[in-house]
């Protein structure tokens, strides 16, 4: 019998078209072990929170964001740093996620979290922040291995597809290890 697919939603925190953290997940799907499908969510036409939107009703693209969140095995999470922190677009997108209806979306979801930085360090505090509020929303965060990859800008080719062998390799071991930990919480014979 074999392994049930395993289903993951991913974002990036950037909504820059050229965006590392969005290539990175296009990576992450190309490197992906067999069973594993992955949708990466635009979060372009998600608002900003702000509880009177929310009150008058979740406009459309924050009801497939939740949707997405609640119906994947695994939620990848692709965040750049800014200014030593986590970027507006990775917070607004766990805000959004994290309202009602109850359970809200993160409620029991594992989650993965990489990133990438053209600068020294990659993401090292961005992810330490998105990471504590996701224990926080108690989602599972695979605690390792960390894919934090600093010198972006030598990574990807001018089509931004990653070429550098190490990264690649980091990346199919990432990706296996998230599929892995997907399965740690499926159900007897696929997602619940």
């Amino acid at each position: 019998m074999s392994e049930p697919r395993i289903r993951m939603a991913g974002f990036a925190g950037s909504l820059r078209a050229g965006s590392f953290n969005r290539a990175m997940l296009r990576a992450a799907r190309e490197h992906a072990p067999d069973g594993v499908d992955l949708d990466i969510l635009d979060l372009t036409d998600v608002p900003i929170y702000n509880g009177d939107v929310e009150a008058a009703g979740d406009p459309e693209p924050v009801t497939r964001l939740k949707a997405a969140v609640h119906g994947a095995d695994l939620v990848l999470i692709a965040t750049p740093e800014y200014n030593f922190g986590v970027p507006a677009v990775t917070k607004n997108a766990i805000d959004w996620a994290s309202r009602p209806p109850r359970p809200h979306a993160w409620d029991g979801k594992p989650v993965a979290v990489m990133g990438t930085s053209p600068g020294r360090f990659g993401t090292v505090n961005a992810q330490r922040v998105v990471r504590q509020s996701l224990t926080h929303l108690n989602a599972y965060v695979l605690p390792q291995p960390m894919i934090v990859i600093p010198g972006a800008s030598g990574l990807f080719d001018d089509d931004l597809r990653l070429v550098d062998p190490p990264t690649i390799e980091r990346m199919t071991k990432f990706m296996a290890a998230a599929a892995g930990w997907a399965r740690r919480f499926l159900g007897p014979g696929g997602a619940e």
